[in-house]
């Protein structure tokens, strides 16, 4: 891909797409599919549906970039839709399904080298602790996997979420919180 391009600032991107320029729109994918995976992927648990739902977001945020505002970041524009996408997905398809079951599915495609007392022993603190994820309340959920889950700022957060960079940090601290109240009590920690 041209130097030039991948040189262009996310919204300079955006605008080189708005005037035609499909290369600008495939440095947007490379730059951020990975990490909306890797987001998708923490709210679906399936490697198949993350793929999807990336596409999905990448196919939405193509069709709806004329309504993007240059004057806000990229990134938190994606990431909202990528939640939204998410969100919807969830309530779809996982009306009934927890969290723990989906980790154990993550967990059946992972590591065979492990012993049989490592598996026990991690699925055990994994079930307490996607349990404790599992029951947080979605806005302290959200902000717990954006924060843990794809390393942002708070100040990101706070964009991808629409809300103040302190409320995101309370958030956090109130997941942080109910998670470690929850281990506690299930004597995990």
């Amino acid at each position: 891909m041209d130097q030039s391009i991948k040189a262009l600032s996310d919204e300079e991107l955006v605008q080189s797409v708005m005037h035609g320029n499909d290369r600008a729109f495939e440095e947007l994918y490379e730059r951020y599919s990975e990490r909306i995976f890797k987001l998708l992927y923490s709210y679906v648990y399936n490697v198949d549906d993350a793929v999807d739902l990336m596409h999905d977001v990448f196919i939405r945020a193509y069709r709806h970039l004329n309504k993007f505002d240059v004057r806000r970041a990229f990134s938190a524009w994606l990431y909202t839709i990528a939640i939204n996408c998410a969100k919807n997905y969830r309530c779809k398809v996982y009306k009934n399904d927890t969290m723990i079951e989906r980790e154990e599915q993550r967990i059946m495609n992972t590591d065979a080298m492990k012993t049989p007392e490592d598996h026990v022993i991690e699925n055990e603190l994994l079930q307490e602790f996607s349990k404790a994820v599992d029951a947080l309340n979605n806005k302290f959920r959200e902000v717990f996997l954006l924060r843990y889950g794809q390393q942002l700022q708070y100040s990101d957060i706070a964009h991808i979420l629409d809300i103040s960079e302190r409320t995101a940090k309370w958030r956090m601290e109130r997941a942080l919180a109910f998670i470690t109240d929850h281990l506690k009590k299930k004597g995990v920690i």
